[in-house]
């Protein structure tokens, strides 16, 4: 006689879990803001506890030391630009490739040149000189870029008979983006941004080719 399968018992969240999160995931957003506005060296424990408003006890309860909070952020920030290139529509099916250009200006007013997307510059410039900072992100940053060039790698091909060119060219495309950034600072053209970032797209579109062998079914 057969037994009726019994069903897979459900993990459930607890109310203290889930408030955890949320006071995790408010003072991580306090750490964007300042980062972006005050940049790494001015990010201390006590702005960031101001701007989260949470008390001191409840910010080190979750994270003992302004690494750890800095790690803890970037961590977050790497999974939400963790996204298809391509990217999905509603039905869950996957959209066609952008062309270069419109991926490019995409990235840049979506991902590089928004509050995440600058507070996670400040993030990649201080791992030069702090060292326990590097090394708490190190391995996690080279898996992300890993992943990243797997991800244009699916729709993309490059110029060259590199294998790997697509993501080579990528690369160069996120350099840029953190240069433009920083440089943007030097510069009083107010339509510096745009007339740099029209003239690399122009470029590049004929670097980072959409691939000819994609399933479009």
């Amino acid at each position: 006689m057969s037994q009726t399968p019994t069903a897979s018992p459900t993990l459930k969240v607890s109310k203290k879990d889930i408030k955890a999160e949320a006071t995790r995931a408010r003072i991580c957003s306090a750490v964007v803001d300042c980062l972006d506005e005050a940049g790494y060296a001015e990010t201390s424990i006590n702005r960031i506890q101001e701007r989260a408003d949470v008390s001191r006890g409840a910010l080190t309860h979750h994270f003992p030391t302004k690494q750890d909070l800095v790690a803890e952020t970037a961590m977050r920030l790497l999974e939400a630009a963790l996204t298809p290139i391509a990217g999905t529509g509603k039905d869950g099916r996957a959209k066609p490739p952008k062309p270069t250009e419109l991926l490019l200006r995409d990235t840049w007013n979506n991902v590089a040149n928004t509050r995440e997307g600058r507070a996670f510059i400040e993030i990649l410039t201080a791992c030069r000189t702090d060292q326990e900072l590097h090394g708490v992100l190190a391995e996690r940053l080279h898996d992300w870029d890993t992943q990243s060039a797997a991800s244009i790698m699916q729709c993309y091909r490059g110029s060259s008979e590199a294998p790997d060119d697509a993501a080579l060219v990528w690369s160069i495309c996120r350099a840029f983006f953190r240069g433009l950034l920083i440089h943007e600072r030097f510069v009083a053209d107010p339509d510096f941004q745009t007339r740099m970032l029209d003239r690399f797209a122009g470029i590049m579109k004929d670097h980072l080719l959409i691939r000819t062998d994609l399933d479009q079914d």
